[in-house]
């Protein structure tokens, strides 16, 4: 008998977990991630001021102004007046932004009493946007401009032409050159770099006082919802002075021989209210006129005076003073302010 041998086979396991999924998720592209743009937060810092003192009336006659630049613009900002240390209350508040610039090149020397077809300015502002506008708004002062020289006068002049030639950046052309007065200021080059400021309502009036003139005052400039001792207080020292207040120089002085002596004469000019066409008369600047002349002589200058465009200068004087009457004679004339002083001058 064939006998049968069995024998035992080992037993092998594996051990699995598994766990039920929705496969579609898997057929889901991810989120595209893309670089997020962070603006940085607008920070108020203390703002640009500038005081100017300007020779020309506007419709709030004042001595000094003052005018500001901020970006971003805080509000109104209150101006307080500094006196022996101690705060008084607000003297004016600037509610707008002035257009404050700094010139990118030289303005040089220019004609007065017509447009200046030869030079031009550029100009790079914090913000703000101007305007070309027509010859007739230029000349009636509707575009003025204030710029400082190195000798610290503020040149008015207007512009005609106004052209965007960068970001905030305008280049000034078809100018009327030493408004206000000051044609001097006009005869001076300007360099790179002087500050500009575009004169519209947001220049305000400073100083208004007559007491103010020639005293040196402290100011405070900054947010009027800030306490006055707050870092973003601007402090400085301005001086008002008289420019406003003074009499244009007389015009085309005329000089002729008779027999009582040397007759001279000359056209008065007004500040306020002189450049209107329809009126028969200049207006009067001053409550009384008065008008003084310099002879200028061999011992000093002889000292004339009159209430009228007509000045005599007696023969009897000139023997006097040169000992034969004069072919020619270096006279400077002035109008006298009540205010200001011996002014205005014209010479012949």
């Amino acid at each position: 008998m064939t006998g049968v041998q069995t024998c035992a086979l080992p037993i092998w396991a594996r051990r699995i977990s598994a766990r039920a999924i929705d496969r579609r998720i898997y057929d889901i592209a991810p989120p595209l991630l893309t670089p997020q743009e962070h603006v940085a937060p607008r920070i108020r810092g203390p703002a640009q001021v500038v005081t100017l003192d300007l020779a020309i009336a506007r419709d709030t006659p004042a001595l000094s102004y003052v005018a500001a630049f901020a970006e971003p613009w805080p509000g109104a900002l209150a101006v307080y007046k500094i006196a022996n240390g101690q705060w008084s209350e607000p003297v004016t508040t600037l509610t707008k932004r002035a257009m404050i610039g700094q010139t990118l090149d030289v303005l040089p020397a220019g004609p007065i009493g017509r447009f200046d077809n030869g030079a031009s300015v550029t100009i790079k502002f914090g913000a703000g946007q101007l305007v070309s506008v027509s010859d007739e708004a230029a000349l009636a002062g509707r575009s003025l401009m204030a710029i400082r020289g190195e000798d610290g006068a503020w040149e008015i002049f207007a512009f005609a032409r106004a052209d965007l030639v960068g970001p905030a950046t305008y280049r000034l052309s078809r100018l009327v050159r030493g408004l206000g007065g000051e044609t001097h200021l006009a005869g001076r080059s300007t360099p790179a770099g002087a500050i500009a400021v575009l004169l519209d309502d947001a220049v305000t009036p400073l100083a208004t006082s007559i007491a103010e003139i020639g005293a040196p005052q402290d100011y405070a400039i900054g947010p009027a919802d800030l306490f006055f001792d707050d870092p973003l207080y601007v402090r400085l020292t301005a001086t008002a002075t008289n420019l406003s207040l003074r009499p244009y120089a007389p015009t085309h002085p005329r000089a002729r021989r008779t027999p009582q002596g040397v007759e001279i004469s000359f056209i008065r000019r007004a500040r306020i209210h002189g450049d209107a066409w329809e009126i028969a008369e200049t207006p009067l600047d001053e409550t009384t006129p008065a008008f003084e002349a310099d002879v200028t002589t061999p011992a000093g200058a002889r000292l004339l005076t009159s209430t009228t465009m007509l000045f005599l200068y007696p023969a009897a004087q000139e023997i006097a003073d040169f000992g034969a009457a004069q072919r020619q004679l270096s006279i400077s004339i002035y109008q006298r302010s009540e205010i200001a002083g011996q002014i205005g001058r014209a010479h012949v």
